[in-house]
């Protein structure tokens, strides 16, 4: 009925009184402007993180670099800042996440078992910690016990079937070498990731590096840190979200 619509005057001021809603809304609802984010990346909290995370980088590369018969090639670093997917934040409370992720390669002329022998000794990580464990193998999984049962079984089962691939594991790190039952380790490659700020510690020549270790000592082994630990540690530094912006 016409007597019900509202006058011109009423939806004008109606108009006017929910404005500050719609902008309050708004405000929520945006995202913070990118560089005010990333600002936060470079901070001296996060500088002192970063170079946390690298000294565990480097730590890892020496240890193994130091074992007898083991020759370090060449090293590439990343250090990324990504938005976390809900694998890594469920909460979504997370505007960015900045991780260092570095793969190192070396060289070895000693067969694969003695390799592993020592490797163990040098204690360069927690071979096997931290990871769920079936309590029907053996030796922990990613340890350098059941890598050397790998070996010595000719990579099968008591029943004949194939065993995994050998590799070591631990927290965020992972080992693995040229194994003559499958593809040998690929030569690396410079690498894209879908992210605003990208330090990549680019070797023109580390391709060729590699070939040529392989050539001369005849194994390639590549060291692996992630930098990340799932949700309760997705990388050494993160950006939290405002309270406005949880939930929406």
């Amino acid at each position: 009925m016409a007597g019900d619509r509202p006058s011109a005057t009423e939806f004008i001021l109606g108009t006017l009184l929910s404005v500050p809603g719609r902008i309050a809304d708004a405000t929520i609802r945006r995202p913070p402007p990118y560089r005010r984010v990333l600002a936060r990346t470079r901070t001296p909290e996060a500088e002192a993180a970063r170079a946390a995370e690298r000294a565990v980088v480097d730590g890892l590369a020496a240890r193994l670099g130091a074992v007898d018969g083991l020759i370090h090639v060449v090293t590439q670093v990343d250090d990324r800042r990504i938005t976390p997917g809900p694998g890594l934040d469920p909460g979504r409370r997370l505007e960015l996440v900045c991780r260092l992720a570095a793969t190192a390669y070396f060289a070895t002329a000693l067969d694969v078992p003695e390799l592993l022998r020592r490797i163990g000794a040098a204690e360069v990580a927690d071979w096997g910690g931290g990871l769920y464990q079936d309590p029907r193998l053996p030796h922990p999984r990613g340890s350098v016990a059941e890598a050397l049962a790998y070996y010595r079984s000719n990579g099968r089962h008591p029943d004949g079937s194939p065993r995994d691939s050998p590799r070591l594991y631990a927290l965020g790190t992972t080992l693995i070498w040229d194994d003559p039952a499958g593809l040998p380790i690929p030569e690396p490659t410079p690498t894209m990731f879908n992210s605003a700020i990208t330090q990549y510690a680019d070797d023109p020549d580390a391709a060729a590096r590699v070939a040529d270790a392989r050539a001369e000592h005849g194994l390639i082994l590549r060291l692996e840190h992630s930098g990340a630990g799932g949700p309760q540690r997705p990388g050494y530094f993160t950006v939290p979200r405002s309270r406005r912006r949880r939930g929406h």
